[in-house]
């Protein structure tokens, strides 16, 4: 059973070395940054969903604060006509406002630190997003150099002299001489 385990284990090493020779390290450096700019983008969407949500939330607490400065007139005028009955039906309204106000701020405050929390992470990975794109460029711009090199057989640096052809030389003989018998200087 060993010997097997370890014949898998080669072939499958084999298997692994063709693909990394196979795979072009450059684009899957690029599509590793696409999905890592398609995450962060994501993230950011939900950042601005709680950022609308907590702006709804607080306009409905500002909403009940609104029903229960009416209501708590409304109370007070109940009482100076000495309607108790509908003393009592204001109470109940203003105290579920209250309990409602109460449950919606504290969802609020949960948000909010949702949303921070969001935040920083987001603030965190977009940055090691730029660090890796910027590594990402230098080993691209590396690689394609070493490429040109490996292609043209010469360094990057180097000044390149091209032999001209036997009949250019030929060409430019016959028009310098013609150009000095007519008395003219090249």
């Amino acid at each position: 059973m060993g010997i097997m385990t370890r014949m898998l284990r080669l072939c499958k090493a084999d298997v692994h070395g063709v693909m990394d020779q196979l795979e072009d390290k450059g684009l899957l450096l690029k599509q590793y940054l696409r999905e890592m700019e398609t995450s962060l983008g994501h993230k950011e969407q939900q950042v601005n969903a709680l950022t609308q949500r907590i702006g709804r939330l607080t306009g409905q607490v500002a909403r009940h604060a609104q029903e229960m400065d009416k209501l708590e007139r409304d109370l007070v005028l109940a009482l100076e006509k000495e309607k108790d009955d509908i003393a009592r039906m204001l109470i109940r309204r203003r105290r579920a406002l209250e309990s409602a106000s109460s449950h919606l701020t504290e969802q609020i405050d949960t948000m909010a630190q949702e949303k921070t929390q969001l935040a920083e992470t987001l603030a965190h990975q977009r940055l090691q997003y730029e660090t890796l794109k910027a590594k990402a460029d230098a080993y691209c711009s590396r690689a394609a150099d070493r490429l040109f090199e490996t292609a043209s057989g010469h360094n990057a640096g180097t000044i390149y002299s091209i032999d001209p052809g036997n009949e250019e030389i030929e060409l430019e003989l016959l028009t310098r001489k013609e150009a000095l018998q007519k008395g003219e200087t090249p």
